[in-house]
């Protein structure tokens, strides 16, 4: 927790060095490596995690290096040929002289996806938290470091590059017990073999995930058509920000649900009461953060981040709602893999993206980028929204359950945030602000916690080991 602390703060010294249009380039060399990685396994990751037998996994995990190394190498050679065509394509020019590095960052990230898996498998979720943490501050501080001397996107792409081959050490690191298993299990022939039997990823899951890896990328790459890098760069700012603390959350508990989704699965038949504990708790620890940044994200992008950053905060604060319940949905999306319901995933993942891009060319054409963040947060909350619900009714869940959930966590955290909204609304200081957002998230997380057996324990455990409280045994 201390060090995503420190990668976090490390972020408003980060935007001092960069400015929006330096970082608006580096989102867009980010947006075209993030479209490549995501299917450069063709989905053959989430197979990782089904096989009973730790053999049969190992090979999948072979496969999956295979073609990330063919990925890497393929769309890195093509992007770099026409590096000064996707520079004019995208109206931003600068861009072309960057793509050199694309290769290089696809394959670390490809690498760093496939070993996710299978740690998740291995139940070594230490070693994925403990990774995404120095990726967070290696990156950071190699960004700070090269900025100091020279500010320019390069210096935000090698961050990029030193923060996932610092992570990619860790990992490495947690499967080095398992490298006498590769050795006895791989084999040609049994790769084949489960590349046959679990052909529907590449079939389905993988069109879906590079649908959905577009519709998460899509709004740069449109952006940047209609407006200048800047509008990017405070797009890009405002949805890092917001889904950085809120993705290390999500994505840690999205692979121990995949997990333990698949075990419940597979010894019970039912999924149930680990999908309705999981969701209850994204809920509670999920809604308050965004009210928070709904009422006052202005003024903290403009305190934190600089007063050149204060238009990403209203961004921000315009895209809450989408990222909300995007926070909520995304980890247990996952269950339509355990049902094998990718034909559901790939309609869902096609349509958002087609909505999205309708909503981004809308805007576009009336030339407000507010009009334009406006309509793309609304797509959001409509299709995740619907995901959310289909997710509880295929575990068996009853919308009303789901609804009364969300309800409840949002009537306590509103109510919790009335001097905040108070205080608001007089325009009171800004230390005043501050002061009275930091007394009511302590109260609106207490209330949580105290209610709340599981949480309750873990946090006690947690403060145990940091020495703040004493163990207490009978």
């Amino acid at each position: 927790m201390i060090a995503q602390i420190v990668g976090i703060l490390l972020s408003p010294i980060v935007t001092r060095i960069y400015s929006p249009e330096f970082y608006g380039i580096f989102l867009l060399f980010f947006t075209i490596s993030s479209i490549l990685v995501f299917p450069s396994c063709l989905s053959y990751q989430f197979a990782i995690m089904l096989p009973k037998e730790d053999e049969d996994s190992a090979n999948i995990v072979a496969l999956c290096l295979i073609l990330v190394c063919a990925t890497s190498v393929v769309s890195g050679g093509v992007f770099i040929l026409l590096s000064e065509w996707v520079g004019e394509v995208l109206n931003t020019p600068e861009i072309s002289q960057y793509l050199l590095f694309l290769p290089v960052v696809v394959f670390l990230n490809g690498l760093i996806v496939v070993i996710n898996y299978w740690l998740s498998r291995r139940v070594r979720f230490g070693a994925l938290a403990t990774a995404q943490v120095v990726n967070s501050v290696s990156s950071k501080a190699a960004q700070i470091g090269v900025g100091i001397g020279s500010a320019s996107p390069l210096g935000l792409i090698l961050g990029l590059i030193v923060g996932c081959g610092a992570a990619l050490l860790v990992m490495l690191k947690g499967i080095q017990e398992d490298f006498s298993l590769f050795r006895k299990a791989v084999n040609l022939g049994r790769i084949k073999r489960l590349a046959k039997r679990y052909r529907r990823f590449p079939l389905f899951t993988s069109w879906s995930t590079m649908a959905n890896s577009v519709s998460l990328q899509i709004a740069p790459l449109m952006l940047t058509t209609f407006f200048s890098p800047a509008v990017v760069g405070f797009y890009g700012m405002a949805h890092m920000v917001v889904s950085m603390p809120m993705s290390l959350i999500c994505s840690a508990t999205g692979q121990v649900f995949f997990q333990k989704a698949s075990e419940e699965r597979n010894q019970t038949g039912s999924v149930k009461t680990v999908v309705h504990e999981v969701h209850q708790r994204l809920v509670s620890i999920g809604i308050f953060p965004i009210l928070i940044l709904m009422i006052i994200g202005e003024e903290l992008f403009t305190l934190i981040l600089g007063a050149q950053w204060a238009t990403a905060g209203v961004y921000a604060q315009l895209l809450a709602p989408w990222l909300l319940l995007d926070f909520i949905a995304d980890p247990l999306s996952t269950i339509l893999v355990v049902f094998e319901k990718q034909t559901v995933a790939l309609a869902f993942h096609l349509t958002l993206l087609f909505s999205r891009i309708a909503a981004l060319y809308v805007g576009g054409i009336y030339g407000n980028p507010v009009i334009t963040i406006v309509l793309l947060s609304l797509t959001g909350v409509v299709f995740w929204g619907w995901m959310d619900l289909y997710i509880l009714k295929v575990s068996g869940i009853a919308y009303r359950t789901g609804l009364e959930d969300f309800l409840r966590f949002l009537l306590v955290a509103l109510a919790v945030a009335t001097p905040l909204i108070v205080v608001e609304y007089l325009s009171l200081p800004l230390y005043i602000l501050l002061i009275v957002a930091g007394i009511v998230t302590c109260i609106y997380y207490a209330v949580v916690i105290s209610g709340d057996p599981i949480l309750k324990k873990e946090f006690t455990g947690v403060l145990q080991g940091m020495g703040v409280l004493r163990e207490v045994r009978p």
